[in-house]
């Protein structure tokens, strides 16, 4: 089963990644030049534009290898044509489920923090990481290691390297 869908595990993350980069890379125009002195011409945008170009180069390489592969499996006779392209999902609960707590977190930072929502985040995270059957024992470490990663990150972020990040609607600025 694992190398009959071997070529799946390319063509579903790199579809994934490169409509996630293609979001990514129509935002790039609603940034605001910051003009500077003028004497460059990078400006703002040119990091988004490479990262999300980088992003997307890749995805489209992730996707073309795996229909390489799924040619020659099919060629070989490993495969038949049967079967579903989004079967191997299934088996992926962690990737799946680590994509959704990672849009959930980036939707609400602005609005909850940055502390709550990174607590939260880390805390699903182990979560989602953890085989069900192991979560009553783990809980307490996971909230523990939330709790210090969330305010650990934002001191770092606010009193080292002086980034400002949203304190949400209950301020707070620790």
């Amino acid at each position: 089963m694992k190398n009959r869908n071997n070529y799946k595990l390319d063509i579903i993350p790199g579809v994934v990644l490169a409509l996630f980069s293609l979001f990514y890379m129509s935002r790039i125009p609603g940034i605001k030049v910051f003009k500077g002195l003028g004497s460059t011409p990078l400006n703002n945008h040119f990091i988004p534009w490479l990262w999300g170009g980088s992003l997307l180069f890749l995805s489209l390489w992730l996707i073309v290898r795996g229909i390489l592969k799924y040619r020659r499996l099919k060629a070989e006779g490993v495969i038949s044509g049967e079967g579903s392209l989004f079967g191997a999902l299934a088996e992926k609960r962690e990737v799946i489920f680590s994509f959704i707590a990672l849009i959930i977190y980036v939707a609400f930072m602005e609005s909850v923090g940055f502390v709550i929502m990174t607590c939260i985040y880390v805390f699903v995270q182990i979560l989602i990481l953890t085989p069900v059957e192991k979560w009553a024992k783990n809980i307490v470490p996971a909230l523990i290691t939330a709790v210090i990663t969330g305010c650990l990150l934002f001191y770092i972020f606010r009193s080292v390297l002086n980034v400002l990040l949203p304190v949400g609607m209950f301020g707070l600025g620790l």
